[in-house]
């Protein structure tokens, strides 16, 4: 999200967290609740999500009760995944992408599988295991509990709003959790075992069966883009990576994951490079402020050469940190004759959607890589609430985004939080990575940006 505050206005859920029942810190599943329980929940998800987002039509907010309605009548025949992946699709009804049930990325209430995965033009590859299916890395998946990758995707897509970019960025999660698979009908086994069909790199169909890590509930985000790079360490045990942790081997975007912002000079290129990972201040070493103050001297030497800023990673968070930097960035890009290029993909969302339409407004920059996680307009900002039985975090969208250049309405004229005027922000070079370009550690859209 853009911005993370708690509203005051919600009594209601302050007085219902502070009766949240206390939970395990390894719980291994959801909290097991009895039909009263959950219809409490399902509620008070109802009647605070409505009162405090903004995002609802007029239609959504009556299709939502109707929706909650039915879930509260059939909770008694439910299992507590069915339940939740009821909810999680019922919440996703809203169509905004920042409207959500919180189970897997901005907090851990789900198992997950000892693999990670991510999707490539010619499909759905593993990049990251434990140590024991190590076996799997580099390995295509072909099939989940019987489903090929394409019908898992189109399983899971309805539990979170967004494009179809974004869709393919959590889908990373949900294709993962095995209560997810369990809830949505496509995994039958009670324990989670998940059967799995691979082809690995060296052409063999391989079948296994993946065992449930046991679960941690966590409150910190955990970005699925971080299982691009063997340097970042992930959470948990150790995690194996198919690249091998040598940054002088590894493409720029992928040698620095932990690292909100950094930039190395390109001479042989005439470019400049620059990647923004997550807006805001790291929470230690240099600002970005400071940051930004070593950058922008660099820009009268770079007169008539290129400069790339890499947004493909930035989820978002606090937006209003690197605006200067960025507008100033934008004024000397122009006054200099630098060619300004903005890389894009499927988790440049919120703040870092913002980031890439002000470049492209201020600089004329031009875009390459994947669309990027979320549309021109938006609600975001908000806050979070949590269900008093299942301890469960909904976040609700108070404050619009428009960024295109329609007109808003009354309505989002009146909640209006940021407004640009851009046109498009549609890559005008498309590039949608191969597992094969990422085995080999190269950066195609870099590439492109950087040919003579």
């Amino acid at each position: 999200m853009v911005a993370s505050r708690w509203c005051p206005g919600l009594l209601l859920a302050g007085l219902l967290c502070c009766l949240l029942p206390a939970v395990p810190a390894n719980a291994q599943r959801l909290l097991p609740l009895s039909p009263t329980q959950w219809q409490q929940d399902l509620q008070v998800a109802c009647d605070s999500l409505l009162a405090h987002d903004r995002s609802f039509t007029p239609a959504a907010r009556t299709a939502f009760r109707q929706e909650v309605k039915h879930l509260q009548a059939v909770a008694v025949n439910q299992t507590q995944p069915q339940r939740v992946v009821g909810l999680a699709r019922a919440v996703a009804g809203a169509g905004n992408a920042h409207t959500r049930l919180y189970l897997l990325r901005n907090r851990t209430e789900l198992r997950r599988y000892p693999i990670r995965v991510w999707w490539f033009r010619d499909g759905l590859y593993v990049v990251k295991t434990k140590a024991e299916y190590a076996d799997l890395l580099g390995a295509k998946v072909l099939r989940l509990a019987g489903l090929n990758a394409a019908q898992a995707l189109r399983r899971v897509a309805p539990l979170y709003a967004g494009n179809a970019s974004w869709q393919a960025y959590i889908s990373t999660y949900t294709l993962t959790s095995p209560e997810i698979l369990q809830g949505l009908g496509i995994l039958t086994d009670t324990a989670g075992t998940l059967p799995l069909v691979v082809r690995t790199r060296t052409g063999q169909h391989v079948a296994r069966q993946l065992v449930p890590l046991s679960g941690q509930r966590s409150r910190q985000a955990l970005e699925a883009w971080w299982d691009l790079s063997p340097l970042h360490p992930g959470r948990g045990a150790a995690w194996q990576s198919v690249l091998t942790a040598d940054s002088t081997r590894l493409p720029l975007y992928l040698r620095r994951p932990e690292q909100g912002y950094w930039h190395q000079a390109l001479p042989a290129q005439h470019a400049l490079y620059l990647q923004y990972n997550r807006a805001g201040d790291m929470p230690s070493g240099e600002s970005v402020k400071a940051w930004g103050a070593r950058v922008l001297p660099l820009l009268p030497a770079l007169a008539g050469g290129k400069l790339i800023v890499d947004l493909r990673f930035n989820t978002g968070g606090n937006l209003d940190v690197a605006s200067p930097f960025f507008e100033e960035l934008a004024a000397q890009a122009r006054q200099h004759a630098v060619r300004v290029y903005v890389l894009t993909g499927r988790a440049t969302f919120s703040a870092g959607l913002y980031h890439a339409a002000q470049l492209r407004q201020l600089a004329d920059a031009q875009v390459v890589g994947e669309p990027a996680g979320d549309a021109l307009d938006f609600w975001a900002e908000g806050g979070n609430f949590v269900l008093p039985n299942s301890g469960l975090t909904v976040h609700y969208a108070d404050r619009f985004h428009g960024y295109s250049r329609r007109a808003p309405t009354a309505d989002e004229a009146r909640w209006l939080y940021r407004d640009l005027a851009v046109e498009t922000l549609q890559p005008a070079h498309r590039v949608q990575q191969r597992a094969s370009s990422y085995l080999a550690g190269q950066d195609p859209a870099l590439d492109y940006v950087l040919r003579p």
